[in-house]
Protein backbone atom coordinates (compact mmCIF):
# COMPACT_ATOMS: atom_id res chain seq x y z
CA UNK A 1 0.00 0.00 0.00
CA UNK A 2 2.03 2.81 -1.24
CA UNK A 3 1.98 6.77 -0.42
CA UNK A 4 -0.64 9.10 -2.70
CA UNK A 5 0.35 11.95 -4.68
CA UNK A 6 -1.63 14.00 -2.27
CA UNK A 7 -0.27 12.37 1.13
CA UNK A 8 3.50 12.92 -0.78
CA UNK A 9 1.92 16.54 -1.58
CA UNK A 10 1.17 17.70 1.92
CA UNK A 11 4.41 15.57 3.55
CA UNK A 12 6.68 17.87 1.35
CA UNK A 13 4.56 20.92 2.27
CA UNK A 14 4.99 20.61 6.15
CA UNK A 15 8.75 19.21 5.64
CA UNK A 16 9.01 22.63 3.30
CA UNK A 17 7.15 24.78 5.60
CA UNK A 18 9.01 23.79 8.89
CA UNK A 19 12.60 24.29 7.05
CA UNK A 20 11.47 27.49 6.25
CA UNK A 21 10.55 28.65 10.22
CA UNK A 22 13.87 27.30 11.04
CA UNK A 23 15.44 29.74 8.87
CA UNK A 24 13.15 32.58 9.87
CA UNK A 25 13.88 31.33 13.59
CA UNK A 26 17.89 31.66 13.12
CA UNK A 27 17.42 35.05 11.11
CA UNK A 28 15.31 36.24 14.33
CA UNK A 29 17.52 34.70 16.95
CA UNK A 30 20.74 36.34 15.43
CA UNK A 31 19.12 40.13 15.73
CA UNK A 32 21.27 42.95 17.85
CA UNK A 33 18.05 44.08 18.75
CA UNK A 34 16.30 41.70 20.13
CA UNK A 35 13.45 42.62 22.15
CA UNK A 36 9.88 41.75 23.82
CA UNK A 37 8.53 42.16 20.23
CA UNK A 38 11.03 40.00 18.47
CA UNK A 39 10.88 37.11 21.82
CA UNK A 40 6.98 36.86 20.87
CA UNK A 41 7.19 36.43 17.67
CA UNK A 42 10.19 33.56 18.05
CA UNK A 43 7.85 31.85 20.38
CA UNK A 44 4.83 31.89 17.69
CA UNK A 45 7.02 30.41 15.18
CA UNK A 46 7.92 27.71 17.74
CA UNK A 47 4.59 26.46 18.23
CA UNK A 48 3.81 25.85 14.84
CA UNK A 49 7.44 24.27 14.66
CA UNK A 50 6.89 22.37 17.10
CA UNK A 51 3.09 21.49 15.54
CA UNK A 52 4.57 20.72 12.36
CA UNK A 53 6.97 18.19 14.64
CA UNK A 54 3.82 16.45 15.45
CA UNK A 55 1.81 16.37 12.37
CA UNK A 56 5.19 15.29 10.00
CA UNK A 57 5.36 12.41 13.02
CA UNK A 58 2.08 11.44 12.59
CA UNK A 59 2.36 11.40 8.97
CA UNK A 60 4.97 9.28 9.08
CA UNK A 61 3.43 6.98 11.54
CA UNK A 62 0.06 6.41 9.45
CA UNK A 63 2.72 5.13 6.38
CA UNK A 64 4.84 2.88 8.61
CA UNK A 65 1.29 1.65 9.17
CA UNK A 66 0.68 1.59 5.91
CA UNK A 67 3.05 -0.49 4.76
CA UNK A 68 2.50 -2.84 8.00
CA UNK A 69 -0.60 -3.73 6.78
CA UNK A 70 1.69 -4.72 2.93
CA UNK A 71 4.02 -7.09 5.25
CA UNK A 72 4.05 -10.69 4.78
CA UNK A 73 3.55 -12.95 7.47
CA UNK A 74 6.47 -15.35 8.78
CA UNK A 75 6.80 -18.01 6.07
CA UNK A 76 8.36 -20.61 7.97
CA UNK A 77 5.32 -20.28 10.45
CA UNK A 78 2.39 -23.62 10.45
CA UNK A 79 -0.47 -22.84 8.01
CA UNK A 80 -3.50 -22.31 10.29
CA UNK A 81 -0.98 -20.04 12.86
CA UNK A 82 0.39 -17.62 9.87
CA UNK A 83 -3.45 -17.50 8.83
CA UNK A 84 -4.22 -16.38 12.31
CA UNK A 85 -1.45 -13.93 13.12
CA UNK A 86 -1.58 -12.04 9.29
CA UNK A 87 -5.34 -11.52 10.14
CA UNK A 88 -4.95 -10.34 13.21
CA UNK A 89 -2.20 -8.26 12.25
CA UNK A 90 -3.77 -6.81 9.66
CA UNK A 91 -6.66 -5.82 12.00
CA UNK A 92 -4.62 -4.36 14.45
CA UNK A 93 -2.36 -2.33 12.09
CA UNK A 94 -5.87 -0.91 10.71
CA UNK A 95 -7.68 0.06 14.03
CA UNK A 96 -4.38 1.64 14.60
CA UNK A 97 -3.95 3.66 11.35
CA UNK A 98 -7.77 4.78 11.37
CA UNK A 99 -8.64 4.70 15.00
CA UNK A 100 -11.58 2.35 15.04
CA UNK A 101 -11.04 -0.73 17.61
CA UNK A 102 -14.20 -2.06 16.96
CA UNK A 103 -13.13 -4.55 14.16
CA UNK A 104 -10.12 -5.29 16.27
CA UNK A 105 -11.22 -6.35 18.92
CA UNK A 106 -14.17 -8.35 17.26
CA UNK A 107 -11.08 -10.65 15.25
CA UNK A 108 -9.22 -11.10 19.25
CA UNK A 109 -12.45 -12.44 20.38
CA UNK A 110 -13.31 -14.82 17.11
CA UNK A 111 -9.80 -16.17 17.72
CA UNK A 112 -10.94 -17.20 21.18
CA UNK A 113 -13.37 -19.26 19.50
CA UNK A 114 -16.63 -17.22 19.91
CA UNK A 115 -18.66 -15.62 18.26
CA UNK A 116 -19.58 -12.68 19.46
CA UNK A 117 -18.15 -10.20 21.72
CA UNK A 118 -18.41 -10.91 25.82
CA UNK A 119 -20.93 -8.17 26.88
CA UNK A 120 -19.74 -5.97 29.23
CA UNK A 121 -20.93 -6.40 32.97
CA UNK A 122 -23.02 -4.02 34.47
CA UNK A 123 -21.89 -4.84 38.36
CA UNK A 124 -19.47 -2.83 38.06
CA UNK A 125 -17.80 0.89 37.08
CA UNK A 126 -15.63 -0.15 33.77
CA UNK A 127 -13.04 2.52 33.99
CA UNK A 128 -9.49 3.40 34.32
CA UNK A 129 -8.01 6.30 35.36
CA UNK A 130 -4.99 7.01 32.86
CA UNK A 131 -1.97 8.08 34.41
CA UNK A 132 -0.55 11.02 31.96
CA UNK A 133 1.52 10.89 29.27
CA UNK A 134 5.24 11.76 29.82
CA UNK A 135 6.44 14.10 27.65
CA UNK A 136 9.86 13.08 24.95
CA UNK A 137 11.55 16.25 25.32
CA UNK A 138 14.48 15.13 23.67
CA UNK A 139 12.55 13.84 20.62
CA UNK A 140 10.80 17.76 20.42
CA UNK A 141 14.34 19.65 20.08
CA UNK A 142 16.40 17.05 18.50
CA UNK A 143 16.30 16.31 14.68
CA UNK A 144 15.36 13.09 13.64
CA UNK A 145 16.13 11.07 10.99
CA UNK A 146 14.98 7.71 9.63
CA UNK A 147 17.36 5.03 8.58
CA UNK A 148 17.26 1.49 7.19
CA UNK A 149 20.73 0.40 8.62
CA UNK A 150 23.65 0.84 10.68
CA UNK A 151 26.02 4.03 8.71
CA UNK A 152 28.86 5.76 9.25
CA UNK A 153 28.33 10.04 9.08
CA UNK A 154 31.27 12.12 8.71
CA UNK A 155 31.58 15.34 10.85
CA UNK A 156 33.96 18.11 10.22
CA UNK A 157 35.83 18.05 13.53
CA UNK A 158 38.33 21.56 12.36
CA UNK A 159 37.64 24.90 10.38
CA UNK A 160 40.47 25.54 8.23
CA UNK A 161 43.00 28.48 9.17
CA UNK A 162 42.55 31.67 7.44
CA UNK A 163 45.16 34.70 7.09
CA UNK A 164 46.11 37.95 6.01
CA UNK A 165 48.20 38.68 3.31
CA UNK A 166 50.77 41.47 2.80
CA UNK A 167 49.81 43.43 -0.11
CA UNK A 168 53.11 45.45 -0.94
CA UNK A 169 52.91 49.08 -1.58
CA UNK A 170 56.10 49.77 -3.86
CA UNK A 171 54.97 51.19 -6.90
CA UNK A 172 57.30 48.72 -9.05
CA UNK A 173 55.96 45.49 -8.50
CA UNK A 174 52.30 46.37 -9.06
CA UNK A 175 50.92 44.48 -5.67
CA UNK A 176 52.50 41.97 -7.54
CA UNK A 177 54.92 40.55 -4.76
CA UNK A 178 52.86 39.71 -1.55
CA UNK A 179 55.33 39.23 1.21
CA UNK A 180 54.06 36.51 2.62
CA UNK A 181 52.39 33.91 2.03
CA UNK A 182 49.79 31.93 2.99
CA UNK A 183 49.91 28.57 5.00
CA UNK A 184 48.31 25.57 3.92
CA UNK A 185 45.27 24.53 6.31
CA UNK A 186 43.71 21.10 6.09
CA UNK A 187 40.45 20.63 7.03
CA UNK A 188 39.86 17.37 9.33
CA UNK A 189 37.27 14.92 9.55
CA UNK A 190 35.52 12.79 12.17
CA UNK A 191 33.59 9.48 11.70
CA UNK A 192 30.55 8.32 13.87
CA UNK A 193 28.75 4.87 13.45
CA UNK A 194 25.01 5.17 13.94
CA UNK A 195 24.27 1.77 15.74
CA UNK A 196 20.76 0.36 16.93
CA UNK A 197 19.44 -0.16 20.74
CA UNK A 198 16.29 -1.97 21.06
CA UNK A 199 13.73 -0.65 23.01
CA UNK A 200 10.63 -3.07 24.35
CA UNK A 201 7.57 -3.51 26.38
CA UNK A 202 5.60 -5.73 26.77
CA UNK A 203 2.15 -6.17 28.51
CA UNK A 204 0.14 -9.35 29.13
CA UNK A 205 -3.34 -9.09 30.05
CA UNK A 206 -6.33 -11.74 30.62
CA UNK A 207 -8.70 -12.20 27.82
CA UNK A 208 -11.78 -11.19 29.81
CA UNK A 209 -10.24 -7.98 30.66
CA UNK A 210 -8.95 -7.35 27.35
CA UNK A 211 -12.51 -7.71 26.57
CA UNK A 212 -14.59 -6.29 28.99
CA UNK A 213 -12.44 -4.31 30.81
CA UNK A 214 -9.38 -2.53 29.02
CA UNK A 215 -11.42 -1.16 25.80
CA UNK A 216 -9.04 -3.82 23.83
CA UNK A 217 -6.01 -3.11 22.03
CA UNK A 218 -6.59 1.09 22.01
CA UNK A 219 -5.98 1.36 25.63
CA UNK A 220 -3.09 -1.23 25.86
CA UNK A 221 -1.32 -0.24 22.45
CA UNK A 222 -0.91 3.62 24.31
CA UNK A 223 0.38 1.95 27.52
CA UNK A 224 2.81 -0.44 25.61
CA UNK A 225 3.92 2.33 22.95
CA UNK A 226 4.39 4.97 25.96
CA UNK A 227 5.87 2.23 27.79
CA UNK A 228 8.65 1.82 24.91
CA UNK A 229 8.97 5.75 24.48
CA UNK A 230 10.10 6.06 27.65
CA UNK A 231 12.80 3.81 28.03
CA UNK A 232 14.25 4.95 24.39
CA UNK A 233 13.72 8.73 26.17
CA UNK A 234 15.75 7.88 29.40
CA UNK A 235 18.42 6.13 27.31
CA UNK A 236 18.95 8.50 24.39
CA UNK A 237 19.43 11.39 26.66
CA UNK A 238 21.32 9.71 29.72
CA UNK A 239 22.91 6.51 28.64
CA UNK A 240 26.39 5.76 29.64
CA UNK A 241 27.53 4.40 26.50
CA UNK A 242 28.74 0.89 28.36
CA UNK A 243 29.17 -2.00 26.26
CA UNK A 244 26.97 -5.50 27.13
CA UNK A 245 27.69 -7.76 29.81
CA UNK A 246 25.85 -10.29 31.59
CA UNK A 247 22.56 -9.01 32.74
CA UNK A 248 23.21 -5.68 31.19
CA UNK A 249 22.52 -4.86 27.69
CA UNK A 250 24.48 -2.25 26.10
CA UNK A 251 24.06 1.25 26.06
CA UNK A 252 23.49 4.53 23.35
CA UNK A 253 25.77 6.65 24.29
CA UNK A 254 23.18 9.30 25.46
CA UNK A 255 23.32 12.93 24.58
CA UNK A 256 24.22 14.46 27.94
CA UNK A 257 27.29 11.98 28.04
CA UNK A 258 28.26 12.95 24.81
CA UNK A 259 28.17 16.84 25.70
CA UNK A 260 30.23 16.10 29.39
CA UNK A 261 32.96 14.20 27.38
CA UNK A 262 33.49 17.44 25.07
CA UNK A 263 36.38 19.21 26.10
CA UNK A 264 36.19 22.68 27.47
CA UNK A 265 32.72 22.90 27.51
CA UNK A 266 32.33 22.50 31.32
CA UNK A 267 31.95 25.11 33.66
CA UNK A 268 32.33 23.79 37.61
CA UNK A 269 29.74 26.21 39.75
CA UNK A 270 31.68 28.69 41.98
CA UNK A 271 29.32 28.95 45.51
CA UNK A 272 30.09 26.58 48.32
CA UNK A 273 32.49 23.93 49.22
CA UNK A 274 33.02 21.48 47.34
CA UNK A 275 30.79 18.06 47.08
CA UNK A 276 28.19 20.55 48.04
CA UNK A 277 25.30 19.72 45.26
CA UNK A 278 22.87 22.35 44.05
CA UNK A 279 24.20 24.78 46.85
CA UNK A 280 26.99 25.31 44.80
CA UNK A 281 25.29 26.67 41.93
CA UNK A 282 25.53 30.56 41.68
CA UNK A 283 23.38 33.13 39.91
CA UNK A 284 26.64 33.66 37.58
CA UNK A 285 27.40 30.44 36.92
CA UNK A 286 24.12 30.70 34.47
CA UNK A 287 26.13 33.24 32.38
CA UNK A 288 29.65 32.03 32.29
CA UNK A 289 28.14 28.25 31.21
CA UNK A 290 26.39 29.86 28.01
CA UNK A 291 29.79 31.78 27.51
CA UNK A 292 31.81 28.58 27.45
CA UNK A 293 30.21 28.40 24.24
CA UNK A 294 31.75 30.00 20.93
CA UNK A 295 29.80 33.37 20.14
CA UNK A 296 29.37 32.07 16.26
CA UNK A 297 27.82 28.88 17.85
CA UNK A 298 25.53 30.94 20.12
CA UNK A 299 22.31 30.31 18.27
CA UNK A 300 18.94 28.64 18.54
CA UNK A 301 20.10 27.77 22.05
CA UNK A 302 17.74 26.06 25.08
CA UNK A 303 18.73 24.97 28.38
CA UNK A 304 18.17 21.46 29.87
CA UNK A 305 17.85 21.12 33.29
CA UNK A 306 16.56 18.62 35.63
CA UNK A 307 13.52 19.86 38.47
CA UNK A 308 15.97 20.21 41.73
CA UNK A 309 18.08 22.49 39.28
CA UNK A 310 15.02 24.20 37.62
CA UNK A 311 13.62 24.64 41.12
CA UNK A 312 17.46 25.88 42.55
CA UNK A 313 17.53 28.65 39.37
CA UNK A 314 14.61 29.80 40.50
CA UNK A 315 14.99 30.44 43.84
CA UNK A 316 18.39 32.46 42.80
CA UNK A 317 17.95 36.19 43.80
CA UNK A 318 20.30 39.34 43.78
CA UNK A 319 21.70 41.37 46.48
CA UNK A 320 18.07 43.16 46.89
CA UNK A 321 16.45 40.07 47.33
CA UNK A 322 15.07 39.98 43.97
CA UNK A 323 14.39 36.87 41.81
CA UNK A 324 16.87 36.62 38.87
CA UNK A 325 14.50 33.98 36.75
CA UNK A 326 11.94 36.61 35.48
CA UNK A 327 9.12 36.65 33.26
CA UNK A 328 10.21 39.86 31.64
CA UNK A 329 11.85 43.43 32.26
CA UNK A 330 8.52 44.99 33.64
CA UNK A 331 7.91 42.00 36.30
CA UNK A 332 9.41 42.52 39.32
CA UNK A 333 9.60 39.26 40.48
CA UNK A 334 8.24 36.79 38.53
CA UNK A 335 7.07 34.68 41.03
CA UNK A 336 3.37 34.10 40.50
CA UNK A 337 3.78 33.45 36.90
CA UNK A 338 5.21 30.17 36.73
CA UNK A 339 8.41 28.90 34.88
CA UNK A 340 7.47 31.32 31.79
CA UNK A 341 10.45 33.60 31.12
CA UNK A 342 13.87 32.67 30.15
CA UNK A 343 17.33 32.43 31.71
CA UNK A 344 19.78 34.75 30.01
CA UNK A 345 17.87 34.94 27.37
CA UNK A 346 17.36 31.58 26.46
CA UNK A 347 14.57 28.96 27.02
CA UNK A 348 14.30 26.26 29.63
CA UNK A 349 12.82 22.86 29.37
CA UNK A 350 12.60 20.80 32.18
CA UNK A 351 13.42 17.21 31.47
CA UNK A 352 13.10 13.36 33.74
CA UNK A 353 15.52 12.10 32.25
CA UNK A 354 18.39 14.61 33.29
CA UNK A 355 20.98 12.93 35.32
CA UNK A 356 19.73 13.42 38.90
CA UNK A 357 23.60 12.77 41.09
CA UNK A 358 24.83 15.64 42.54
CA UNK A 359 28.47 14.57 42.96
CA UNK A 360 31.23 17.24 42.41
CA UNK A 361 31.56 17.14 38.27
CA UNK A 362 28.28 15.71 38.08
CA UNK A 363 25.94 17.40 35.50
CA UNK A 364 23.40 20.00 36.36
CA UNK A 365 22.33 22.12 33.47
CA UNK A 366 23.36 21.58 29.80
CA UNK A 367 22.60 24.48 26.85
CA UNK A 368 22.97 24.38 23.51
CA UNK A 369 21.47 24.12 20.20
CA UNK A 370 19.76 20.76 20.40
CA UNK A 371 19.03 20.38 16.82
CA UNK A 372 22.60 19.24 16.29
CA UNK A 373 21.58 15.94 18.81
CA UNK A 374 19.80 13.52 16.30
CA UNK A 375 18.37 10.59 17.24
CA UNK A 376 18.41 7.72 14.54
CA UNK A 377 14.85 5.88 13.95
CA UNK A 378 15.69 2.36 12.38
CA UNK A 379 12.34 1.82 11.27
CA UNK A 380 8.86 2.65 12.65
CA UNK A 381 7.39 1.30 16.60
CA UNK A 382 6.07 -2.46 15.82
CA UNK A 383 3.41 -3.92 17.83
CA UNK A 384 2.49 -7.59 17.97
CA UNK A 385 -0.47 -9.14 20.02
CA UNK A 386 -0.10 -13.14 20.98
CA UNK A 387 -3.52 -14.73 21.95
CA UNK A 388 -2.29 -18.38 21.72
CA UNK A 389 1.35 -18.65 23.07
CA UNK A 390 -0.29 -18.22 26.69
CA UNK A 391 -3.73 -19.66 25.91
CA UNK A 392 -3.72 -22.44 28.80
CA UNK A 393 -3.79 -19.40 30.99
CA UNK A 394 -6.27 -17.27 28.75
CA UNK A 395 -3.87 -14.61 28.33
CA UNK A 396 -3.25 -11.98 25.35
CA UNK A 397 -0.44 -10.51 25.23
CA UNK A 398 0.97 -7.28 23.68
CA UNK A 399 4.22 -6.57 23.12
CA UNK A 400 5.96 -3.38 21.38
CA UNK A 401 9.51 -2.41 20.18
CA UNK A 402 11.71 0.08 18.18
CA UNK A 403 15.42 0.44 17.36
CA UNK A 404 17.18 3.61 17.72
CA UNK A 405 20.31 5.36 18.52
CA UNK A 406 21.55 9.31 19.34
CA UNK A 407 24.41 11.06 18.13
CA UNK A 408 25.41 14.66 18.92
CA UNK A 409 27.14 16.37 15.95
CA UNK A 410 28.31 19.20 16.90
CA UNK A 411 29.47 19.31 21.03
CA UNK A 412 30.64 22.61 20.69
CA UNK A 413 27.42 24.20 20.20
CA UNK A 414 27.29 23.16 24.01
CA UNK A 415 28.23 24.35 27.61
CA UNK A 416 27.37 22.18 30.72
CA UNK A 417 27.16 23.72 34.34
CA UNK A 418 28.67 21.05 36.68
CA UNK A 419 28.67 21.10 40.22
CA UNK A 420 31.58 22.10 42.52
Amino acid sequence: MSITATEWNDMKSMLEERKQLLTDMQKLNDRTDFGTLEQEQWDRMDTRYRQLDGEISRAQRAQALKAELAKPEFASAPAAIRASGSEQREAFARALLTGDMAAYRGTIVANQNSTTNAPVPVDMQRRIVELAGKSLILRSVATVYNVGSDQQITVDASIPTGYLVDESTTATDSYASPTNSVTEATITFGRRTVGDFAFACRVPVTKFAYADYVNGGDFLARRVAEGVYQAEEQFLMSGNGGTSATGAPAQPLGAINAIKNATGQRFVATAGSAGGGLATIAADDIIATVHKILPRYRTNLRWMVGDDVARTFRTLKDSANRYLWQVSDNVPEGLTNGLNGTLYGIPLTISENMPTTVATNDVAAVVGDWSYVEIYDRGALEFTVDATTNMQKLTTVLQAWKRSDVIVTRTVSFGYLAYK
